[in-house]
């Protein structure tokens, strides 16, 4: 059972990957934004992005979006702010997922957490900080790695909550500056 969920869940990954791809490439970026419109485009990169953060049940590559909204001219600041608020909403599923539901997960995974959670409480609370607020703001690094255990072990929200967020902003508007100005830009940027 287990097995199939995966397939389906790539396929579908796949899949939508490939209608994406050929919409990119059949319309420009600023013909996607003139058809939905500028306004319109934040809050569609909140809800594509909410969902992107649950990723457990919906594991949607959601900076795709990002990226092709600000090539299609949406600014690039307000569509990090946007995307990083819906990511981190997504996020607290995770996190409520780990709260409420350590009944049912595995003990191993219990063992796991707990050391997640010893070793993280056992540094200072702005390097606890720092640690979540990196962990937000680079990628492929899942968030659900670090919020269900943290959850699962009672960690504070709103310690979790507001450098994790932060760093989706962060990630999220340097993806959306990429997107405006091109990836290169990005990389001079930050190798400078």
């Amino acid at each position: 059972m287990r097995k199939l969920k995966s397939k389906i869940i790539f396929v579908l990954l796949l899949l939508f990957l490939i209608i994406w791809t050929f919409v990119i490439y059949n319309f420009s970026p600023e013909r996607i934004i003139n058809s939905i419109g500028i306004e319109n485009s934040y809050f569609v990169v909140f809800i594509i992005s909410l969902f992107g953060g649950i990723s457990i049940l919906f594991p949607i590559p959601y900076y795709i979006f990002v990226m092709t909204f600000a090539a299609g001219g949406s600014n690039p600041l307000l569509l990090g702010i946007f995307a990083g608020v819906g990511l981190t909403l997504g996020d607290s599923t995770s996190y409520l997922f780990g709260r409420h539901g350590g009944k049912i997960i595995p003990n191993r995974y219990n063992k796991i957490s707990k050391n997640i959670l010893n070793r993280l409480v056992s540094y200072p609370e702005w390097l606890r900080a720092s640690i979540i607020l990196l962990w937000g703001s680079i990628v492929p690094l899942p968030s659900d790695v670090l919020t269900i255990p943290l959850g699962l072990m009672g960690y504070s929200y709103k310690k979790l909550i507001i450098p994790l967020g932060i760093g989706h902003i962060i990630f999220n508007t340097l993806i959306a500056f990429a997107g405006y100005y091109g990836i290169s830009f990005i990389l001079q940027l930050l190798l400078s």
